[in-house]
């Protein structure tokens, strides 16, 4: 009876979480804001700790879940409403190139190499920095690039 009460309980924490997950909106991992990322590992936590203390009361468990998913939902709701909760919660992009040149200062607020950058430009099929006219570093971890007029 207790294997069949587990198996009850991880059926019910997934069920849950998904249904917690849904509600928040599908990103894919790669576009989550650290924001949702915390969110998601919070969650995570209290799914673990439920399946793992069966003492744990699932109502609570359930009710802390909820107040995550209305809070990520609340400061989503927020940020499409005011710029500067937007740029708090999402970042803002990180100048990388500008004309050519490599922006060392951007380098660094972007914690990247200047060989990672320029393996990001091989994979992206460009040769250097001096095809672009300009490079950032989205909020989101991916390198978006603008090439000079006549590159490519």
């Amino acid at each position: 009876m207790e294997y069949m009460m587990s198996f009850v309980r991880a059926a019910g924490m997934f069920l849950v979480g998904l249904v917690a997950f849904r509600l928040m909106g599908s990103q894919s991992v790669g576009r989550l804001t650290d924001f949702d990322l915390v969110v998601v590992i919070a969650i995570g936590a209290i799914i673990g700790d439920g399946l793992a203390d069966p003492e744990l009361d699932f109502w609570i468990l359930l009710t802390a879940i909820a107040g995550l998913v209305l809070m990520q939902i609340a400061v989503s709701f927020l940020s499409m409403k005011s710029a500067c909760i937007e740029k708090l919660v999402m970042g803002s992009p990180i100048k990388l190139v500008e004309k050519g040149k490599i922006l060392m200062n951007g380098l660094r607020r972007a914690r990247i190499t200047r060989r990672n950058l320029e393996q990001e430009l091989r994979v992206k099929g460009l040769t250097g920095p001096e095809d672009i006219e300009q490079a950032y570093m989205e909020p989101n971890g991916k390198l978006s690039i603008i090439e000079k007029e006549g590159s490519g």
